[in-house]
């Protein structure tokens, strides 16, 4: 069953990264050619021919974008037409917007594809940084690219980071994929993969992808998890057993994570009469002699 979900997994990725592929050389062909059949779509085609030129231009600019770095000249219909957000409310009495907290090929991404429809999201940290600003600057058609392009290219490595950032923005479609990978790949994902994940958020994932959410937390020597599963479950948990016969107090005891040991005796009173004694001893050997 488990190869069979593997290579299902990859013809859909390898259909993803095609869609995406014929999306943008549909968006390019669009841009770039006009349909002399009916007028409306003539002068349609012709406008977004102009707007795309007006692209980095100052010409009839009456706005600014300030980066890190630079200043782009911008067009306040532009940005009104791509989103309510740059309404009349806010950018009638303006003259800059400051973008500075954007890298710098973030906002020149942003800006080529809100002038010209075109975007390069073949580097996941951009599409990501990309999937943000969308969300944040309301652009539902950017957010969907992005998310069609992270699908195409998440992996097992990859699959924590970007679930955490289609949680923080709502891309559901990612959050649902990437909930897959994780589930699929549970065993094989370290503590390194989860080190960005905020407490709660693991806390509400362990809940859901393992039968035993405080022995995941001190697998990952996540202190924080710890103490929420504590504060949620009590001690029910804390003297259980997992599917291995070990206590929890024993895992962290086997990993030598003092502080997570001091939570589970101090807040979750854990028997340490229960642990193995061996445990114990070589835990003392490697601290105390």
């Amino acid at each position: 069953m488990e190869k069979i979900l593997a290579v299902q997994s990859d013809e859909y990725i390898k259909l993803q990264r095609c869609y995406v592929e014929l999306e943008r050389k549909y968006n390019e062909n669009i841009a770039s050619s006009g349909n002399e059949e009916s007028g409306l779509t003539s002068f349609v085609s012709r406008l977004s021919l102009t707007v795309a030129s007006l692209f980095g231009k100052n010409t009839y600019a009456d706005i600014y974008i300030r980066s890190q770095t630079r200043v782009f000249p911008a067009h306040k219909i532009v940005l009104h037409a791509r989103s309510e957000k740059w309404g009349n409310d806010l950018l009638s009495n303006i003259q800059e917007l400051d973008w500075n907290d954007l890298h710098e090929d973030v906002v020149l991404s942003l800006l080529r594809w809100i002038y010209t429809d075109l975007i390069d999201l073949q580097h996941d940290g951009l599409a990501l940084d990309l999937l943000k600003a969308a969300h944040r600057f309301g652009l539902p058609p950017l957010l969907g690219l992005c998310e069609r392009a992270l699908v195409a290219s998440v992996g097992v490595r990859s699959c924590i980071r970007f679930y955490c950032v289609a949680e923080e923005v709502g891309a559901s479609t990612l959050l649902e994929y990437c909930s897959s990978i994780i589930s699929t790949h549970w065993d094989e994902l370290t503590t390194d993969d989860f080190q960005h994940m905020s407490g709660p958020l693991l806390f509400e994932m362990l809940k859901t992808k393992t039968k035993h959410p405080l022995h995941a937390a001190v697998r990952l020597l996540r202190e924080d998890v710890v103490s929420l599963c504590i504060q949620k479950y009590g001690d029910s948990l804390v003297n259980t057993f997992s599917e291995n016969g070990l206590l929890p107090l024993e895992m962290a005891l086997s990993s030598k994570n003092d502080k997570i040991a001091q939570t589970l005796v101090e807040n979750g009173m854990a028997n340490i009469n229960a642990v193995n004694m061996e445990t114990i001893i070589r835990y003392c050997i490697a601290h105390y002699l």
